[in-house]
């Protein structure tokens, strides 16, 4: 299997480009409008470098000065540019129908997502129709280590990748039946590759259960991940009678997913 991106020994790094990010995030997400000296300061960047991005941003019309207090605001530019702004990611709307479907028949919140490496990524979700349900909107970011959508993605990445990832650092403990151990848990990743689906007991967040399967783009070896889908509920209605067959639903509609995403392609081509 091919997995595109299964190799990073080494990372490119753009040093410029992360400091102008953190500048962004920070007036973005101050409470008020921070001066050169602030943000140099609260990022540890130096000030003439400070000035420098702030320039850049100001000019093209990212951020604005506030002409009393000096301090830096979001540009009317990236204001617009928000407000147009739409995430395009054709899986998401492959997947819907099935995911829509899944979640019916479950009924049980359903999630589609993508590793990247440092996070997985929430592409899309559709509630059940339950009154209590787990909620987390496209867009939100989990560990590599969430419960059973990380361990659907770590089983189906390369070996040494997977090994590497699981013991450069300690594993953490969501919760009292997190699996912390290195060994026992590339042992349960070893399952998950030769089952095609993941299971969380409770061991991310308490008193909730999930199920988890990879979804896959092309055949033989042009075989590669692109995104999982997962199903989420609380212990009582996921209870042990269940999981067994929303582990099933889960695997087979990720199956469904792939076969739709690699015949449309090949269609298109």
């Amino acid at each position: 299997m091919n997995n595109g991106r299964s190799q990073r020994a080494t990372a490119y790094t753009a040093p410029l480009v992360h400091k102008t990010i953190k500048v962004m995030n920070m007036i973005l997400t101050a409470t008020r409008n921070p001066g050169i000296s602030e943000i140099a300061a609260g990022l540890s960047i130096a000030k003439s470098t400070t000035h420098g991005i702030l320039a850049a941003l100001e000019a093209s019309g990212w951020v604005l000065r506030d002409p009393v207090t000096r301090g830096y605001t979001c540009g009317h530019y990236l204001s617009k540019l928000a407000e147009s702004a739409k995430v395009r990611i054709r899986l998401t709307d492959e997947a819907r129908p099935f995911l829509e479907s899944l979640s019916a028949e479950i009924d049980e919140d359903v999630f589609l997502g993508m590793f990247t490496w440092d996070y997985i990524l929430i592409l899309d979700q559709v509630e059940s129709a339950r009154e209590l349900k787990i909620a987390s909107r496209p867009g939100a970011r989990m560990s590599i280590f969430s419960g059973a959508s990380g361990k659907m993605f770590l089983a189906f990445q390369p070996p040494e990748v997977t090994a590497q990832l699981v013991r450069s650092a300690p594993l953490p403990r969501f919760t009292a039946k997190s699996v912390t151990e290195p060994e026992a848990y590339l042992a349960e990743l070893d399952r998950v590759r030769r089952e095609g689906v993941a299971y969380d007991i409770e061991e991310y967040i308490p008193d909730v259960r999930a199920t988890a399967a990879p979804i896959f783009h092309g055949k033989g070896a042009r075989k590669r991940l692109v995104a999982g889908v997962w199903t989420v509920g609380l212990s009582w209605g996921l209870h042990d009678g269940k999981i067994r067959t929303a582990a099933d639903l889960t695997r087979k509609t990720a199956e469904a997913i792939s076969e739709a995403i690699t015949t449309r392609l090949q269609r298109n081509q």
